[in-house]
């Protein structure tokens, strides 16, 4: 039974690619799919990208090892697409941009382009690796299968299925992976419920402080002023990180923003990017209340002894314990969960380094045909490289947490200067990519010292002195004459 239901959702997506495959004509519709896509489908696409292995296996660990803390940067989350709805898609929609960094390329120059755009490659190549690890570790546990195996198999299909059918394959796959995880977390957490009873669940969680959402105060109880500073799960930091790396997913990041300039007009990406917060954060509680009822369920049947820790408790519940039909739901939840976040990914790489790498410094003008070729030889590579870094950091801990840290090197010198180029008139094409790479070297330099306790800072900091640096590095950066284009916008 498990077996028919996993084939049955591979010939799903696989025959989604091959359906809409038909449909490429060319690189652009291959890219933005002629921006002809619906908004309720470029809505569920947010939806299945966000969520993502990190939500769909991590989360849990954090519900189960911790408490619901991590709702409070859904706060931020919410009042950040607002932002990027008003500001970000005017703008991009105004330029025509077929990426976001095609705007900054217009709006800039190339040098800003160049750099913005190996930001987003190398930042979405790790950070991308880390959910496909998630993903690969959790089908791994469930099927008692080599990592190695699974990895490949989850990379092959996601390479097969977005080469064939581009962005609109991609859409349209999530639509279906959407509804698939959410059906299984309700489904898992209504078998656990059935098997203790709600109010168990809530008596042990609430003994243990699970359901906390809101924290006032630092967890110390002499509390000092730096502690006030350096703890990532206080109310007013979780809200400006969730607000800022929710802005700069959301803004500067083509994976996500690829989706949003698929609609026909600017209204359409607006109403999509807003209602996917609305959506994404009762999703987010749902496997974070899995998470804790994962707790109560092996408190009442095993105690505290595991064989597994909090990132991979979830995945093995799945295997080890639930019957078969249920699993194999569950099991295609897992593939939903993670070729939704690795197409994505492969499709956005592989259009920016099309768009703005490829096509700048490659002078000769290439067919329609050929131009399509280059695209899916790109989908490839970046599949491939994915599932080695993947493979790489296999053994990594703090799930979750490992994407955010990554993507808070380079976010804040992403935003900053897509911020600039928004809301000011101002900017010099030499001075950004100076002020972006040093902002990134002082972020990182910072991550370095916070997680060898060598500085008293949270690292939910970074992403907003990386903002800031930026900003104002280049907005003070000496400006030769703007393009008139550039001084209109």
């Amino acid at each position: 039974m498990d077996a028919a239901i996993v084939a049955g959702y591979f010939i799903a997506v696989l025959s989604i690619g091959y359906y809409h495959s038909k449909k490429s004509r060319n690189s652009e519709d291959f890219i933005n799919g002629s921006r002809q896509l619906p908004w309720l489908a470029v809505l569920g696409s947010l939806v299945a990208t966000e969520v993502s292995a990190s939500t769909f296996l991590a989360t849990p660990g954090v519900g189960f090892s911790e408490n619901m803390n991590y709702l409070q940067m859904g706060i931020g989350s919410v009042l950040a697409r607002v932002f990027i709805a008003w500001f970000f898609l005017g703008a991009f929609y105004s330029f025509n941009s077929l990426t976001i960094y095609d705007y900054l390329g217009q709006r800039f120059g190339n040098k800003t382009r160049y750099c913005s755009s190996i930001f987003f490659i190398v930042t979405r190549l790790l950070a991308s690796s880390v959910r496909l690890m998630i993903a690969a570790t959790g089908l791994s546990l469930i099927l008692h299968w080599p990592f190695v195996i699974c990895l490949t198999i989850l990379t092959v299909i996601a390479i097969i299925y977005t080469g064939n059918g581009g962005i609109r394959s991609i859409i349209w796959t999530d639509v279906l992976q959407a509804i698939v995880f959410i059906a299984c977390g309700l489904a898992v957490l209504t078998f656990i419920v059935n098997s203790i009873s709600f109010s168990t669940i809530i008596d042990l969680g609430t003994a243990e402080n699970r359901f906390e959402i809101f924290r006032l105060s630092p967890h110390s109880s002499v509390s000092n002023t730096v502690e006030w500073f350096n703890d990532p799960t206080l109310l007013y930091i979780a809200v400006l990180f969730g607000f800022f790396s929710t802005t700069a997913a959301f803004g500067t990041d083509q994976d996500l923003t690829q989706r949003m300039l698929t609609c026909k007009d600017v209204n359409h990406a607006r109403r999509s990017v807003v209602i996917s917060g609305l959506i994404s954060l009762p999703i987010a509680a749902l496997f974070l209340i899995i998470g804790i009822s994962l707790f109560a369920y092996y408190k009442v049947h095993v105690g505290t002894d595991l064989p597994v820790g909090p990132d991979k408790v979830f995945p093995w519940f799945i295997g080890n314990e639930l019957p078969s039909g249920l699993r194999g739901l569950l099991l295609v939840g897992v593939l939903a969960a993670a070729m939704s976040s690795l197409d994505s990914a492969i499709g956005a790489l592989s259009s920016s380094a099309l768009v703005d790498l490829y096509r700048p410094l490659v002078k000769s003008p290439l067919s329609v045909k050929n131009d399509l070729w280059v695209s899916r030889a790109f989908i490839i590579t970046f599949g491939a490289i994915l599932a080695i870094i993947a493979l790489l950091i296999k053994d990594a801990e703090g799930f979750l947490w490992l994407t955010f840290k990554i993507g808070s090197i380079t976010y804040g010198s992403l935003l900053g200067i897509f911020l600039l180029g928004i809301l000011s008139q101002s900017g010099s094409d030499s001075g950004n990519w100076i002020g972006m790479l040093s902002g990134a070297i002082i972020c990182g330099f910072l991550l370095i010292m916070i997680e060898k306790n060598l500085l008293p800072l949270g690292w939910t900091w970074l992403i907003l002195i990386g903002t800031a640096w930026t900003f104002f590095f280049s907005y003070c950066w000496p400006q030769k004459k703007l393009h008139e284009t550039n001084r209109k916008a």
